[in-house]
């Protein structure tokens, strides 16, 4: 695994880049595949900052789409304790081994049952969030769910949409609870004036707007019917730039199928590039938004 560039992962929360080397997560796809730059200002990181300053010592977390818990684990030291779930059981385990392995404490791990009614957000970069049937939450159905008014502030990096946890929200949160969460707008916020340039099977054919994004808090808040007030939406688009023809290879291949291999267009990509003068920029979006429980 090579190295990850400096300036992308270095304005990233920390869990993204001190895991690169670990093959249990390369192979499952919780780590960036390519070198890039993010301009300064990127949303993620704010969202880093908006969650730290809501946290407290006293504080119990929840870490709703936690995948292997790498999140969860550095929100551990800044509070009493963190519940992280997630809808994969193969994950859950993992976080649960790589927690131990840290010597991490006041951290637990259980499988996220969600209603497969609620609609899904399908612009998730990282795979965490995909859930099952079911609703509560609870540990794989068995009963054994986070009890009812114990949190604080419920966090959601890339998870599922808010309509999805919900319920469980509402009967979890605390009163004068805080949800954080942040969505990524799938592979750009716009589509590329180079897009047409590219080998057809890479070509960006769907991005997501803000007020679409947005839809996917309120639509959860509007069904709550006054138990949940959004406090605000925060829209981020910097640059997000590539200097080498297999980064954005690895970047736009993701876990597409059907992808030609890297052989099969090195010639076509660096042609591109070269016609853009060596870069060539995609928009790095996110929209972050947070709500408090009355």
């Amino acid at each position: 695994m090579r190295a990850p560039g400096r300036g992308f992962l270095d304005r990233y929360p920390a869990d993204l880049a001190e895991w690169q080397d670990d093959e249990r997560l390369v192979s499952r796809g919780f780590v960036h595949g390519w070198r890039s730059q993010v301009a300064p200002g990127n949303g993620e990181a704010f969202f880093d900052a908006l969650v730290r300053s809501l946290v407290s010592p006293s504080f119990v977390v929840a870490d709703i789409g936690c995948g292997h818990g790498g999140y969860a684990q550095t929100l551990a030291p800044l509070c009493r304790h963190v519940i992280g779930v997630d809808g994969d059981p193969g994950v859950i385990d993992l976080a649960r081994q790589l927690a131990t392995e840290r010597g991490v404490a006041n951290i637990d791990f259980r499988v996220l049952r969600l209603d497969e009614g609620a609609g899904e957000n399908g612009a998730g970069e990282n795979g965490a969030g995909e859930n099952g049937a079911g609703s509560g939450l609870s540990d794989g159905g068995a009963g054994v769910g986070v009890p009812d008014a114990s949190v604080d502030v419920f966090v959601c990096r890339r998870g599922p949409i808010f309509a999805k946890w919900l319920d469980p929200s509402l009967r979890a949160a605390r009163p004068g609870a805080v949800a954080v969460g942040m969505h990524p707008t799938g592979p750009a916020g716009a589509v590329p004036p180079w897009n047409a340039d590219l080998p057809e099977p890479q070509r960006i054919e769907r991005v997501f707007g803000y007020d679409e994004v947005r839809g996917w808090v309120t639509s959860g808040i509007d069904q709550a019917a006054g138990r949940i007030h959004l406090d605000g939406c925060w829209w981020f688009d910097v640059a997000e730039t590539f200097d080498e023809p297999a980064e954005l290879y690895a970047k736009l291949a993701g876990r597409r199928g059907g992808v030609p291999s890297w052989p099969a267009v090195k010639e076509d990509l660096t042609r591109l590039f070269t016609a853009y003068g060596g870069t060539l920029e995609l928009r790095h979006c996110r929209l972050v938004w947070q709500a408090s429980f009355r």
